[in-house]
């Protein structure tokens, strides 16, 4: 069955898309008219939200094709697709913040931009092409052909997002900020984010909240909607059970489904995250507070999917083994001691995130 998608996608990717694009290219390219697109929801994503509101606000046409392509069927999907391709042939910017494959189905037009802003900052595990379980082998053609600009959090990503893309070096990769961390500088958003975590759980009032939220694993369209107990989860369940502290998981979205708050939105509220592998503790540095790295199959998920740096000297207390996790999150707590590591990670990995990304990203665009 993986074959045959497989087989499928390669022939969308190199015969249909390129014909569609090939058929509507001979009407000339619109400047003003910038493309909106993600194939992972049904609305825009939060990557997208604050940079959708600057083009809305400027002279430019504003079309969004968003869509989950795993809850629209395949035939739904592939029609809006066939779609994007014609509106891609006049388009005079596309932006994009996630694998899209019809944006790298064709030898696009010289005057056509396209704007890789990721949903990740930093660089953390190894994905793209640095990575089987993203792109498998035998797979034809580059995913991430076409883009103009790739918008990065900070001069550490900028290596590993080279080789990870296949797109060498040169001027397409720049550190000038990740658009959706702007909202950490943002005080009337942390500050709503605020109240409606005190809205949505109320429980929490009086106690030390802590967040964990682990990477996803494995293939999307596998695990959606399953409950699988994930590694080190049973650790999280006893903290649960000690009423001094809240905790709240906040599970890939393609894991579970969504939760009150989204993990960006909890960042804000929270004293404590604990993750494995996931790149939400980059964004979470902005903000300057402990961080546990709770990864009891570090060994094998190394050997699998590796990493981009050492495992063992990440900002925060660093715990490979299974292990109740309480009389830790008492001590980081009580005394952090991580402060100037989580400082040295920043400005290597978040330097260009400043609270002006998103102006700077619209200004290419622009």
């Amino acid at each position: 069955m993986f074959r045959i998608r497989m087989m499928f996608k390669m022939l969308c990717q190199h015969i249909v898309f390129p014909f569609v694009y090939f058929f509507n290219r001979i009407r000339p390219v619109d400047k003003k008219l910038v493309i909106l697109a993600d194939s992972h929801h049904d609305g825009c994503p939060e990557q997208m939200t604050y940079i959708r509101k600057l083009l809305m606000e400027s002279d430019c046409k504003v079309e969004e094709h968003f869509f989950d392509i795993y809850t629209i069927g395949k035939w739904e999907a592939f029609k809006k697709m066939v779609l994007f391709m014609a509106r891609y042939a006049v388009a005079g910017t596309v932006v994009v913040c996630d694998y899209f494959l019809p944006v790298a189905s064709c030898n696009k037009k010289k005057k056509t931009k396209v704007v890789q802003l990721w949903h990740g900052c930093g660089a953390f595990k190894k994905f793209g092409y640095n990575s089987k379980e993203d792109i498998p082998e035998g797979y034809v053609g580059n995913v991430h052909k076409n883009y103009s600009l790739v918008t990065v959090s900070g001069d550490g990503a900028i290596k590993p997002f080279e080789t990870a893309m296949v797109l060498g070096v040169g001027n397409i990769i720049k550190p000038i900020g990740v658009s959706f961390t702007d909202r950490l500088f943002d005080e009337d958003y942390i500050g709503l984010c605020k109240d409606k975590f005190r809205f949505e759980y109320p429980d929490a009032v009086g106690k030390k909240v802590i967040l964990w939220a682990p990477t996803f694993r494995g293939n999307a369209k596998k695990k959606k909607g399953e409950n699988n107990m994930l590694p080190g989860e049973e650790y999280v369940n006893l903290l649960m059970e000690d009423d001094n502290y809240y905790v709240i998981k906040s599970t890939h979205p393609h894991l579970h489904q969504s939760g009150r708050m989204t993990t960006s939105e909890l960042l804000c509220c929270v004293d404590l995250l604990i993750t494995d592998y996931s790149s939400v503790f980059f964004e979470y540095l902005l903000l300057d507070k402990p961080i546990i790295f709770f990864a009891p199959d570090y060994d094998e998920y190394s050997a699998n999917r590796g990493f981009y740096l050492d495992y063992k000297t990440l900002p925060g207390k660093v715990l490979t083994l299974d292990t109740d996790l309480k009389p830790h999150v008492k001590e980081l707590l009580e005394q952090d001691e991580y402060s100037s590591q989580r400082t040295e990670f920043k400005e290597l990995y978040m330097n260009a995130c400043d609270g002006c990304a998103t102006r700077r990203i619209a200004n290419y665009i622009l």
